[in-house]
């Protein structure tokens, strides 16, 4: 199964990743946290699972971070350390996903007025998906 950029959510709007290229992070950082998060990730549905379980996270109070930026790093590093997620799988110059808790016209706008180039998002092999979405959901149980 192939995931595309853009999902919708019930109740919560959406969830649009890109894979971008990072050139002047410093610029964005001040830009990231509640609906916006750069990160690094091995393919799009890992970033996706991380993302989906951090708004659930949300949803039923379990949340570990204060903004759904900083629980979808907890998610991905797999860690309730954010600094340790931050230096896992925080921005960086290079190849990112970027993650917008909003709309597919809120992503662009923040991919224009930033000029992230998009590219190509990495896909997972099934066996690598099974490992990467065990450690995403241990979070919760930690």
């Amino acid at each position: 199964m192939k995931i595309s950029g853009c999902v919708k959510v019930a109740k919560t709007g959406g969830i649009v990743i890109k894979r971008v290229m990072v050139r002047d992070v410093d610029r964005l950082i001040p830009q990231l946290g509640e609906r916006f998060q750069l990160v690094s990730g091995e393919c799009i549905e890992e970033v996706l699972f991380a993302a989906l379980m951090s708004m659930r996270a949300f949803e039923r109070g379990t949340n570990h971070a204060k903004t759904l930026g900083g629980e979808l790093l907890l998610r991905l590093a797999g860690t309730h350390q954010i600094r340790e997620a931050i230096k896992l799988r925080g921005a960086g110059n290079g190849p990112r996903y970027l993650v917008v808790f909003g709309s597919e016209e809120e992503a662009r706008e923040f991919m224009r007025k930033f000029a992230l180039e998009e590219l190509e998002p990495e896909h997972c092999e099934e066996a690598k998906l099974k490992p990467i979405m065990e450690k995403t959901a241990l979070v919760e149980a930690l």
